[in-house]
């Protein structure tokens, strides 16, 4: 009978196997049954993960796949901890191989790993969360050149949205190009703008703005408030200061960006079609200027 191979087990290999392949590093630590059943839950989570977001169109759906997204980093970030711990346990020291400690096994196991996370990570992009850069300060002070924004595509083909949403869709005369701006008008809203006052269904529209700290030292679209909140003061001498009603046709909505001087928004290119929206903003995850900015956006 052959004398086994003893070799130590790293704790740097089996944390960087695992970070490579869920459960991975268990089985180079000899833990197969807990290897395989981590590699298990992983390759489940990551497919639900993809369910859920096909069909996740009410709050629950969006929860459960909350849940489920946390469940899948929690379960990974477990499995490189106990690959690590396992690997510094006494008897790891004088380990002896067994025929599954082949690189090959290694390869063989990692290989299908890494163009499903590839793909899951593209479908995440596609349908779930995608980031995007600021270029221009059309809807200054909210968001401004330079910062770096995330915005929800989860449902975002049946998602109800609603008056004064953020939302980045294609641009309706060169779908090349994706433009952020704020939702005014409704399906079935008439809207107008006298003087830069916009006006929903015979209402003035009145919005105010939390104001990021650049705004004390002044842009001029804005209007001081007491409680720090700033009021969109109106473009009153721009070329489109003066809009004539028109009516939101339906599944489109009316946009317009909080810079209102400054702006490309449905004055030059008409309501947004439902179809044209690929997100809502919902995180400033790389604020410019200031770091006081980071955080959501509304």
């Amino acid at each position: 009978m052959l004398n086994p191979v003893i070799k130590a087990r790293e704790p740097w290999l089996a944390i960087t196997l695992s970070l490579l392949c869920g459960g991975l590093g268990q089985i180079y630590c000899g833990a197969v049954r807990r290897g395989l059943l981590i590699n298990g839950g992983c390759l489940l989570l990551g497919l639900a993960i993809v369910g859920l977001a096909a069909i996740a169109t009410s709050t629950l759906a969006v929860a459960v796949f909350a849940v489920v997204a946390l469940g899948l980093v929690w379960l990974a970030l477990w499995s490189v901890r106990d690959a690590g711990r396992l690997a510094r346990l006494p008897e790891m020291r004088e380990y002896a191989l067994q025929e599954y400690n082949d690189p090959w096994v290694y390869t063989i196991l990692i290989l299908p790993t890494v163009p499903l996370a590839i793909a899951l990570a593209l479908f995440l992009r596609s349908n779930v969360v995608e980031a995007f850069v600021i270029p221009s300060d059309s809807m200054a002070p909210t968001i401004v050149a330079g910062d770096r924004i995330l915005t929800n595509r989860l449902g975002i083909a049946t998602r109800t949205l609603e008056r004064g949403d953020l939302v980045v869709f294609r641009n309706p005369l060169d779908r090349r190009q994706r433009f952020i701006k704020r939702i005014v008008g409704l399906p079935g809203d008439t809207v107008s703008l006298s003087r830069g006052t916009v006006i929903v269904n015979g209402q003035a529209l009145t919005q105010t703005l939390i104001a990021p700290p650049e705004a004390d030292r002044g842009i001029d679209v804005l209007e001081r408030q007491p409680d720090r909140q700033y009021a969109i003061r109106p473009d009153r001498d721009g070329e489109f200061a003066n809009v004539s009603p028109v009516t939101v046709p339906p599944g489109a909505y009316y946009v317009l960006g909080d810079h209102r001087g400054n702006s490309n928004d449905s004055r030059t290119f008409g309501a947004v079609s439902h179809g044209e929206v690929v997100g809502v903003a919902t995180y400033r995850y790389w604020p410019a200027k200031s770091w006081e900015r980071l955080g959501a956006v509304r």
